[in-house]
């Protein structure tokens, strides 16, 4: 009898190796690297991979899926939804494997991201189909209040080097090919749509006056839902948004002139809600509540200052008679019907842009930061009904023109005209709900508790907007269809007590205000911020031993009122 060739164990087992090689193959739902994303410490894995592509791949029963290494399904699965979730083992490790049809944002930062100066990092942004967008850039925290948030929003300036001494410009999600773009954290919206939706809405309202000479010019941002990782650690729901800067507005550049101004209401003062007048300083970037913006080139507050002292010091022959020349009147309409449509409380003065496009062209209103609208305040918190109208100093002034084409005659009748077409409660219903309806279909309100375990999706928010809308739109449509007389008498925010004491102090501040909670801001006379804080009681003890000694400006704010007073510390 012949004894077995010693070469036929080998390719007996390799032809075995082979058929448990294709087996396992063909058991395993394989991603590419590009479209997962896996968080260690949360057990988190993230793929965005087009769905259709996956399940016709995953038409067999699959026992695992093909990652960074082969993970086990606890149930084997033959399709996936975005709207479940499924459980892995790696090594006896769980993990939590969930598939998202929205972009998928990770950036990979060497050192703590921190307010200013920007840090440089890695950028990737994955769609389920589409390039990948990848760069380096710079990356810092970004706004006000919201910094003390534990979801942080950002900054990003994408970079050709690794200092930033030169830009580069990148297209992303059917936005303006550009070289900065916000990430908006949505942490004080209790469905993180209203931003959304409320930007949305101003571009269905508004077009910027001289788009015919600009095409691409645009009054307000678009904004985009993505996923963001950071350092390989799942961060939540986002928006990538543009920015309201010259670029996008498209204002006339210097030309050893000012031609084309942009200014930014970045706090609450007496100038950027038209109530006071204060001299200003042309070696500051700030005054008055507004921050300088464009030209970069030159700083002069003149032209500003300018309008603010006629807005509140002309005489009513003289203001009425040229306002129109200073202000674009059909932007001053519809910015007003859009605030207290919104009820952005917190958008009077702070929040919004002043622009200009060229020298001898009127002045007009961007909006900005839409958080605080539809029926929550700038905390995230329901107000109730609320049957009161938003103003600031220019638009009281604007209530009292009854000319024939003023601003009373313009404002009724295109309250009239939107009532028929964008400002409904159908169609601004239907935006909540399809982008609520967006976010809960791909389980990303599951996992934003994940990340944030503070945050529970509100089942109840969207009939609470509903029955919010429905009354407000009755108010306003009472209250806008009145025949034209000053509006003094109509329903406006309760007058808000301020009590600071002791002043002048050297150590602690008592606080008491009847708006709780609110904002307290503390700024040097220069305009620079030295403290800011929320407080949540009608009476507060605030340590202001940090502080030197001098005049401070201090600003409250709530959903209904802004005060401002002066305060020495010696």
């Amino acid at each position: 009898m012949r004894k077995p060739s010693t070469r036929s164990i080998p390719l007996l087992s390799l032809f075995l190796l082979l058929i448990t090689t294709i087996t396992a193959a063909a058991d395993t739902l394989k991603i590419a690297p590009q479209y997962y994303h896996i968080d260690h410490k949360k057990k988190i894995v993230l793929v965005n991979k087009k769905l259709t592509s996956i399940n016709s791949e995953a038409s067999r029963v699959k026992s695992h899926i093909g990652l960074d290494a082969a993970y086990t399904f606890s149930q084997p699965v033959s399709q996936v939804r975005t709207n479940s979730s499924y459980q892995v083992k790696l090594d006896d490790v769980a993990y939590t494997v969930y598939f998202t049809q929205l972009p998928v944002l990770s950036i990979g930062a060497r050192q703590p991201i921190v307010d200013t100066p920007s840090r440089y990092a890695r950028f990737a942004l994955v769609q389920s189909e589409g390039p990948v967008v990848a760069s380096g850039m710079g990356i810092e925290i970004r706004g006000g209040s919201s910094q003390t948030n534990p979801k942080k929003s950002y900054e990003l300036s994408f970079w050709a080097d690794t200092t930033g001494a030169s830009s580069r410009d990148v297209s992303m999600l059917g936005m303006r090919t550009d070289n900065k773009y916000n990430l908006q954290a949505l942490y004080n919206e209790p469905l993180r749509v209203h931003s959304k939706v409320s930007n949305a809405l101003w571009q269905e309202i508004h077009q910027i006056y001289y788009k015919s000479l600009e095409p691409d010019a645009k009054n307000g941002i678009a904004l985009e839902y993505v996923e963001l990782f950071i350092n390989d650690e799942y961060q939540g729901i986002y928006t990538l948004g543009e920015r309201v800067d010259r670029k996008q507005l498209k204002l006339k550049k210097y030309n050893n002139d000012i031609v084309g101004e942009l200014y930014k209401g970045t706090y609450w003062d007496g100038p950027v809600v038209f109530t006071s007048l204060s001299p200003y300083d042309n070696s500051s970037a700030v005054w008055g509540g507004f921050e300088y913006k464009h030209p970069t080139e030159q700083i002069d507050w003149r032209n500003l200052y300018d309008f603010v002292d006629f807005v509140e010091n002309s005489s009513d022959q003289v203001f009425y008679s040229t306002y129109q020349q200073k202000f674009k009147l059909s932007n001053a309409v519809d910015y007003y019907i859009f605030l207290n449509l919104t009820r952005a409380a917190d958008n009077t003065g702070k929040n919004l842009y002043i622009a200009k496009y060229k020298k001898g062209e009127p002045y007009y209103y961007v909006p900005w930061d839409l958080d605080g609208v539809f029926g929550n305040d700038w905390t995230g918190t329901a107000t109730g009904p609320m049957n009161d109208i938003l103003s600031n100093g220019f638009y009281d002034r604007l209530l009292k023109d009854c000319a024939p084409n003023g601003f009373r005659a313009l404002l009724r009748s295109r309250w009239a005209e939107l009532r028929t077409t964008v400002v409904t409660e159908d169609h601004i219903m239907a935006k909540f709900r399809a982008n609520t309806t967006y976010l809960a279909t791909n389980n990303t309100y599951e996992r934003e508790h994940l990340a944030w375990n503070g945050f529970r999706a509100d089942t109840t928010q969207l009939a609470y907007i509903s029955t919010w809308l429905s009354s407000r739109l009755r108010f306003l449509d009472a209250t806008f269809s009145q025949a034209c007389a000053p509006m003094a008498a109509m329903p406006s925010a309760p007058a808000r007590l301020l009590k600071l004491y002791p002043n002048p102090t050297s150590d602690y501040l008592f606080v008491e205000f009847e708006g709780a909670p609110f904002e307290l801001i503390i700024r040097n006379m220069s305009g620079r911020e030295v403290l800011r804080t929320t407080l949540k009681g009608t009476r507060n003890q605030v340590d202001i031993r940090q502080l030197g000694k001098g005049l401070y400006v201090v600003t409250v704010q709530s959903p209904t009122a802004v005060r401002t007073e002066k305060l020495l510390i010696n």
